[in-house]
This record gives structure tokens, sequence and C-alpha cells, in this order.
């Protein structure tokens, strides 16, 4: 009989998109006779329960945002993890109130994944994540796992899908675009491409920057537009559902991110076969090897920005040269399979520890 698994996340609007990709992956591919994976968001509705609905055994979404301060929420959530009988509850939000209460509802094996290593919503200083109230943690990358105290975390990598066909030389772009994609926030830097892309147009008159996402900051970032003069030249596409619509129009992807936990839109620009430059943060490093499969420069310099989108700008062969391994990159070592045998061993044990299996 197939085991119940809960995975808990937070906001359900595309913000959230990057997790709950993680989840949509191993619902399609985990062995539905050995697991049935369910979602419950903890920021209310929104489009991400609709994107997880139809792979999930089920996909809902209730508010509780503020932990035991909010009893009425934590009394909805308690109401639902009752009534699923979980065998394991998966969180990748919330802290140890999610946990506690995940345990004693549930009395399921506790799993938390930390996706990330700074306090966005403070100052971006990192942040130090406690394994208490959790069986096992699992972290997106080395980088977050050494943040992890009181215990070991289990390091996953995400999964992507690639088309088999090796990308590069096939690729013809009929303008020069770079692009980005994450959420309009401060710890994803875009101010500093902003910044690199008004000096290049100086040499590149006719390129363009698209920037796929949304967020607080985009009224920010549009008056930064205005400010260094190149309004005419960026076009901000708001949340694109399917990233991978746009992708090979673009020329280079630029990340010029102040932290990473793991970076989904380098991973997602690579198995597409766009050369992507990067801040050398968090968990980059470890999916991008410098002037091999992606460019890593430090974050917050400008002048390096300028320095490496130039150079691949410049010359069509160095773009398809790294595309191309950045593909390959992504297709031999984060492909959704190794992915979701990576959970189902950690499902197997965990249960196999009580006796459940």
């Amino acid at each position: 009989m197939a085991k119940q698994v809960l995975h808990i996340l937070g906001t359900a609007e595309p913000e959230g998109a990057g997790v709950a990709h993680i989840v949509r992956t191993l619902a399609e591919g985990i062995d539905p006779g050995r697991y049935r994976i369910h979602a419950l968001f903890l920021g209310g509705g929104g489009p991400l329960v609709n994107f997880l609905e139809p792979v999930c055994a089920s996909a809902s979404a209730i508010e509780w945002w503020r932990g035991m301060k909010d009893p009425v929420g934590a009394w909805r959530s308690w109401r639902a993890l009752r009534r699923g009988q979980f065998d394991i509850v998966h969180i990748h939000s919330g802290g140890e109130s999610v946990s506690s209460l995940a345990r004693a509802s549930a009395r399921a094996r506790i799993i938390r994944h930390i996706h990330g290593r700074v306090m966005e919503l403070k100052d971006l200083s990192p942040d130090i994540r406690s394994s208490r109230g959790a069986d096992v943690v699992v972290a997106v990358s080395q980088a977050v796992a050494r943040r992890v105290v009181d215990g070991e975390a289990r390091v996953i990598y995400a999964g992507i899908p690639t088309d088999m066909r090796r990308p590069g030389g096939d690729r013809v772009e009929a303008e020069m675009i770079l692009g980005t994609a994450g959420r309009l926030v401060e710890v994803k830097g875009i101010e500093y491409l902003l910044q690199a892309a008004a000096r290049l147009r100086r040499e590149f008159p006719s390129m363009k920057l698209e920037i796929a996402g949304s967020g607080p900051l985009r009224e920010a970032l549009v008056a930064e537009v205005a400010r260094v003069g190149i309004g005419q030249h960026v076009k901000f596409l708001g949340w694109v559902d399917d990233i991978g619509s746009v992708l090979p129009r673009w020329s280079v992807f630029v990340m010029p991110s102040l932290d990473e936990g793991f970076p989904i839109a380098a991973l997602d620009a690579m198995a597409a076969g766009v050369p992507v430059v990067a801040t050398s943060v968090g968990g980059v490093p470890e999916l991008i090897e410098d002037g091999k499969n992606g460019c890593l420069v430090p974050p917050r310099d400008v002048d390096a920005l300028v320095t490496q989108i130039r150079a691949l700008l410049c010359d069509p062969g160095l773009r398809n040269r790294i595309g191309s391994a950045g593909f390959t990159r992504v297709r031999d070592h984060f492909a959704p399979a190794q992915m979701i045998a990576s959970f189902t061993q950690l499902y197997d044990e965990l249960l196999a520890a009580t006796g459940t299996r």
C-alpha cells in the first residue's frame, strides 16, 4: 500500500515557484505504488495550488503565517494534518512550530528541507538553521548544509529535465538579448545588472534586457531603469509560468544574486543551452565551474559583470561552447531521475527506521 507524503510549502503565489517545481518533479516521477505526494500551502491560495493539483494526490492551501501566535491558523493546520493520515511530512517552509504541530497531529516522520542561507526579510545576514524537531534535514546545496546546527544535513540537489538534443551550435539569435529570471527582491541583485546593462549599451546599441519575475521591488527597479537611461531597451515580463518559452531567445542569462541556496533559474538556463553569467555566492559554484560551463563574478561587482557579459556578446563561438557545456553539466549531474531516486531512498530509510515500510 502506498505511503502518504505531505509537502508543506509557503506561498502559493509565483514567488514560491522554485520549491513548487521541485515538488511537481517529484510527484510526476516517484513510483505512485510506493509514495503518493500531497501538497499544502501555508500562505493562502494562489496559482501554484493549480500548478501542483494535476500531479499530486491532493493540493490545497490554508492561511497560517505567524506560528503559534496565530492559533486559528495552527488549528487549521492541525486539522489538515490529522485528516490526511500522513506517513511523512516534508516541510519546505515554516519553523519549529510547524514541525512540532506536524509531529503531534500526524505522528509522521518529519523532514525539514532548507532552501536558503540568509535572512531575506531582515538584512541578508547569514541565517543559522536548526535541525531540532526534524528526523532528518535536507539542504539544497553544500553551502546551505553548512548553515545547519544541531546535526548534519543531507544534500539533495534539484533536478530538471533537459531536451536530449545537444544545444549550442543550433542556437540562432535574431537579436542580442540579455535575460534574467527570479523574484524581484533585494537578494537577487537586479540593480547591479541594470547598471551593467547601461554601460554595455554604449558598446552594443541594439542590445536589450528582459527581466522575468515579480516582487515588491518592481517599482524601484523600473525607476532605476529610468535613472540609468535604458528605459527603451528593458522589458519587464512579469512572472513567466514557462521559462522555457523565453530562454531560447536570450543570448546570455545573467544572475547577479547577492546569495543563492541553489540557483534553479541558472539550472533552467543551462538546461536550455544558454550561457550563464552568475555571482559566485552560496551554492552557485556547486553548479557552475567558472570558464567551463558558465562564468562566475563577485557579487555587487558591476565591472566584473560588464567584462564577462561583453566577452560573451563579442564571441558567438564562446557563447555556444559555454552554453553547450552548461547543458551537458545539467544533463549528466542534475537530472530529475537522480533527485527522485535520492528522495525515494530517504523516504525508504525513514519508514524502515519505524518499521512502517
